[in-house]
């Protein structure tokens, strides 16, 4: 029965965009109001409206990048067409700004969590008391051992040779 019906392709509402490497703080959409949709986010229309209900009011369009295709929609009365240029404008400077901030401290978290794994590692590699196994004590006891038994003499005998020149301009 199924076999009957007829196969449509899809109509996606974004045009499919090549894949670029873009940074990660970078929105994939250009219109901050409606994120390219045509259709303003419901978190902007309340400031608007506030008791705005998205599931039964009329579908505020865009009026700043023209993206929602309403010549059909509006005979029905479905579109909210109260938000001019301007407002839309005003919308999107709120919401960059917002987005300016939830990056912001999206990359501080990013941030102090690098400095801290950053941290736990070398904390982890290097050799500090605590972290010594009993090998590790047992080498530093005899590199301890052996400057120790370095007499005067040979101390005097290896600054020469390493510090001031060899024995052999003497």
């Amino acid at each position: 029965m199924t076999e009957e019906l007829p196969k449509f392709e899809r109509l996606p509402i974004l045009p499919k965009k090549e894949e670029q490497h873009k940074e990660i703080w970078q929105p994939s959409w250009n219109c901050f109001c409606c994120q390219d949709t045509g259709q303003i986010q419901a978190h902007l229309v309340r400031l608007i409206i506030p008791d705005y209900n998205p599931n039964r009011d009329r579908i505020p369009v865009c009026q700043g990048c023209n993206k929602f295709d309403n010549y059909h929609l509006k005979e029905y009365g479905v579109l909210d067409t109260r938000f001019d240029l301007y407002l839309c404008k005003k919308l999107d400077a709120i919401s960059r700004a917002d987005w300016k901030q939830v990056t912001q401290k999206q990359f501080e978290m990013f941030k102090q969590r690098v400095n801290q794994a950053s941290s736990d590692i070398a904390q982890s590699h290097s050799l500090t008391r605590k972290n010594r196994t009993s090998n590790d004590d047992r080498e530093v006891a005899q590199r301890k051992a052996e400057i120790e038994a370095i007499t005067p003499e040979q101390w005097e005998a290896m600054n020469k040779t390493y510090l001031v020149g060899s024995n052999k301009d003497e």
